[in-house]
């Protein structure tokens, strides 16, 4: 309330200079401001310089400013403001107090926007201040142009496809959907949702950036002690991302990463943004599992009686030229080399020693599957759910009972290659069925000959949930009729009938 205050409020100071660096670059404009420095403030007891976007300056203008900085009058202050700090010299910077402003977290700024919308009549739902305040990416300034730009799009009454629709967004469960086909492997359906996105007229580029967020909010999930407070997302986000949390393991999130970055920095260079969105979306779908290397020493680690034995291991593990032999279960295509005593060159081996690797026992296999040395394919739910249909077909051929009990489990849940089917409330007496020994001997056995990799499965029971009926064609209602008229109206059906010594037991209509 005082006169200074309201002077500098309202820009009438003449003790507050503002200069922008931006178009007053030159060394003789520093030099006018080093003789006007020199004079004494007129109301207050400081005279300040406020020097905007000062990383513009030349370096003339620097060195023409720093003997001022050096011994600056004691009327005056100088504030320099940059977004690029690193730009300013560091004699400079050496010679100032430094104040960092920090961007707002995403609940900060919804509830500062919060305040702003009802102070200003504003109906903002919270998913829509959330989109907004995430929009922002910490800055105050850009969450209220956005507010404002949303005010006048959709009115005083502002929800959350109003904001996806005003600035051009995806829906959050467009990639949710994403994120599944890549995770079952579906590279059909990811071309058509890619085609879907581009019929939508969202921007590849933010696409690519909304795709890499969703794999560090898994990363993050993964590996965070409290992921809730880094996150900062709403619970229904955070229940999606809970579901998908086990999808991938840590290594492949930031492989997958890594590609959707490449994507990012090659739609700047030029190249047609479908086909690069396409070509990342098929190698995203295609992309092994990550291979720790631990688990392939401990496929190498079983002792042998020939320290001569050749191993050599696939290259598509680690990029790299083919140095060394390894076990057939790591590279089927290559043939087990007996191991070769010291000898003359020639001499047939006396013995051949049988290469087995040791899996590590934290893969949730039992100990039989660990001294059966078979390597490990990750599974993950979206995989298992996209191929059951087939599995239960496959099934069919050892036991068409055991694949009817099996369609009428939900698959909930898959962990370290444990599948968890569960059954509705009244299911007890088909899980006890299945859980029989020789029962589940049959299902694991085809789990595993089916997905080419050691699975488990267990059964729950779900006292919440509904019974679940196999879907199947509906069957033809039969018409009864009478044979003999049948046979006495039509002549060459009788004939058909005495040839193959066959009888009719009804009539149906014939399917279109």
């Amino acid at each position: 309330k005082c006169p200074s205050c309201k002077e500098i409020t309202t820009g009438s100071s003449l003790d507050v200079l503002e200069i922008d660096a931006a178009s007053n670059t030159g060394v003789d404009d520093i030099r006018t401001l080093r003789e006007n420095v020199r004079y004494l403030p007129i109301s207050g007891k400081k005279r300040i310089y406020i020097i905007d976007e000062v990383h513009r300056l030349s370096g003339s203008a620097f060195d023409a400013l720093l003997k001022t900085l050096e011994e600056p009058p004691p009327h005056v202050v100088f504030i320099f403001a940059t977004t690029e700090p690193s730009k300013v010299p560091e004699t400079i910077r050496s010679r100032t107090q430094r104040y960092d402003f920090h961007r707002i977290s995403v609940s900060g700024l919804s509830e500062h926007l919060r305040k702003i919308a009802t102070a200003e009549k504003l109906d903002v739902d919270d998913e829509a201040l959330f989109i907004l305040s995430r929009k922002a990416d910490g800055s105050v300034r850009d969450s209220l142009s956005l507010l404002d730009q949303l005010s006048a799009f959709a009115g005083e009454k502002i929800r959350a496809q109003n904001v996806i629709e005003a600035l051009g967004l995806l829906d959050r469960q467009f990639y949710f959907k994403y994120i599944d086909i890549i995770a079952a492997k579906d590279s059909s359906a990811g071309l058509q949702m890619i085609k879907e996105l581009i019929n939508s007229g969202v921007e590849i580029s933010e696409f690519g950036a909304g795709v890499a967020e969703h794999f560090r909010n898994l990363l993050i999930l993964q590996n965070a002690s409290e992921p809730e407070k880094i996150l900062e997302l709403p619970e229904s986000e955070m229940s999606g991302y809970r579901k998908q949390v086990d999808y991938f393991s840590s290594g492949d999130l930031l492989r997958m990463i890594k590609i959707i970055s490449d994507m990012i920095l090659d739609l700047k260079s030029g190249l047609e943004s479908r086909l690069l969105l396409e070509t990342t979306t098929l190698k995203l779908a295609s992309m092994e599992s990550t291979i720790l290397f631990e688990d392939i020493l401990a496929h190498l680690s079983s002792p042998t009686e020939s320290p001569t034995a050749e191993m050599k291991l696939d290259s598509d593990l680690f990029g790299m030229p083919n140095t060394r032999t390894a076990p057939d279960n790591l590279s089927p295509s290559l043939p087990r080399l007996p191991a070769r005593p010291a000898g003359e060159p020639g001499e047939p081996p006396k013995r051949q020693t049988e290469i087995k690797p040791v899996l590590p026992a934290d893969k949730g296999l039992s100990a039989e599957d660990i001294s059966s040395g078979t390597m490990v394919r990750t599974i993950n739910l979206p995989m298992v759910q996209s191929s059951w249909p087939k599995f239960l077909d496959f099934l069919k051929n050892e036991s068409q009972m055991l694949s009817s009990m099996m369609a009428m489990a939900e698959l909930r849940e898959v962990k370290e290659n444990i599948i968890t089917a569960v059954f509705h409330n009244a299911g007890g007496t088909s899980k006890q069925v299945v859980e029989k020994p020789e029962h589940l001997g049959i299902i694991t056995s085809s789990l595993r000959e089916y997905f080419k990799t050691n699975l488990r499965i267990k059964f729950e029971i779900d006292f919440d949930k509904s019974p679940v009926i196999p879907s199947s064609k509906p069957v033809p209602k039969v018409e009864q009729i009478d044979p003999e008229k049948i046979l006495q109206e039509d002549e060459k059906l009788r004939a058909l009938v005495e040839k193959i010594d066959g009888e009719i037991i009804g009539k149906q209509k014939a399917e279109e």
